[in-house]
């Protein structure tokens, strides 16, 4: 697997810097030109050295992009759940044109992270951990996280209704086999029940909202990718499809999507009702339409029950959900007959 490596030791600074090299050409930026890789040290609880990396996806609504940083995370968040927790990170950025080696001063460049990032990566890493920034070239600057974003405003300080810093019992690691079962699987057609199993099995960082929205994609070369949504206190979220579509361009470079299966669930057992769909956000669909086979692919949206309701990309816009829709006391009959159904 080409985003993910689990290990008995520490990878030394050389390692990790050819995996960020050889991770270039993977990013989606048909409009900077500018590839971003990361790698991310990661754990749970007393297990480390699992190793995540990412690439930058842009889109053409730059709020919808997503950068190498959260493209770890994405990984991170959707194979181990939101009590995952970032212990080291290396970024390299240089425009795609140029290789190791280069005189281009292009090549020297530590690539700093940008606002947006260190406040996603103050989510899961604490003020003590190291990021390094190496150049194309090999260059190294070390940094940590509280001289990045001092004062962090994360959710520890953000206590909403249903908010909280998550769980308090640190649960135990996953297999690197289950780690990977959770991100990609390929080789053969699978059925809606798989499907709907390996979306329950996945866990949103959803300490706003306490609600929980994944997505499997399938791809035009045959795997499906899961991704999560991950919620962060300043609001600067990453939605599920950002997730799965960067995990996808990740580990495959850019593929078209041909089908997607969409399913919102609640810790709270009152907050939805088990027979409700919810359709995706406008972000989402953004995010679908750069990938997307046709404007006619169908995205599969499965409720609590493991019952299937069926829109077309073309039409998933009119569905779109307001705070209204997702009030509560919303039905799904409701929601699909306002949306003119």
């Amino acid at each position: 697997m080409k985003i993910f490596r689990a290990t008995d030791t520490p990878l030394d600074d050389q390692t990790i810097a050819d995996w960020l090299r050889a991770m270039r050409g993977h990013p989606f930026v048909p409009e900077s030109g500018f590839d971003v890789t990361s790698v991310f040290r990661t754990g749970v609880g007393e297990t480390e050295n699992l190793y995540f990396a990412g690439v930058n996806v842009e889109n053409p609504d730059h709020r919808v992009s997503t950068h190498g940083e959260e493209a770890c995370i994405a990984a991170m968040v959707t194979s181990l759940g939101n009590q995952a927790e970032i212990r080291e990170g290396w970024i390299m950025g240089a425009p795609r044109s140029l290789s190791e080696g280069t005189e281009n001063e292009m090549g020297d460049v530590q690539l700093t992270c940008c606002g947006k990032c260190r406040q996603q990566l103050a989510n899961f890493a604490n003020e003590s951990v190291p990021i390094h920034s190496i150049s194309l070239n090999g260059a190294k600057t070390t940094t940590t996280m509280g001289a990045f974003l001092p004062d962090q405003f994360t959710f520890q300080q953000f206590n909403m209704k249903l908010g909280g810093a998550g769980p308090a019992t640190p649960r135990k690691a996953p297999t690197a086999r289950q780690i990977e079962e959770k991100l990609v699987r390929s080789g053969r057609t699978l059925s809606q029940d798989e499907v709907f199993d390996w979306l329950r099995s996945l866990e949103s960082a959803d300490f706003a909202t306490w609600t929980s929205d994944a997505v499997v994609i399938r791809l035009g070369n045959g795997a499906y990718v899961a991704g999560v949504k991950i919620e962060e206190a300043a609001f600067v979220d990453i939605n599920a499809m950002q997730s799965a579509t960067a995990i996808a361009t990740g580990e495959f470079g850019k593929q078209e999507i041909s089908e997607v299966w969409s399913f919102t669930t609640g810790r709270d057992k009152q907050q939805f009702d088990g027979d409700a769909f919810h359709p995706p956000s406008l972000s989402s669909v953004q995010t679908l339409l750069q990938f997307a086979a046709h404007r006619e692919i169908p995205i599969h949206l499965l409720n609590a029950e493991g019952k299937r309701r069926d829109i077309k990309l073309a039409d998933a816009a009119t569905y779109a959900p307001t705070f209204a829709q997702l009030n509560a006391t919303a039905r799904s009959q409701e929601l699909f007959t306002a949306a003119g159904e």
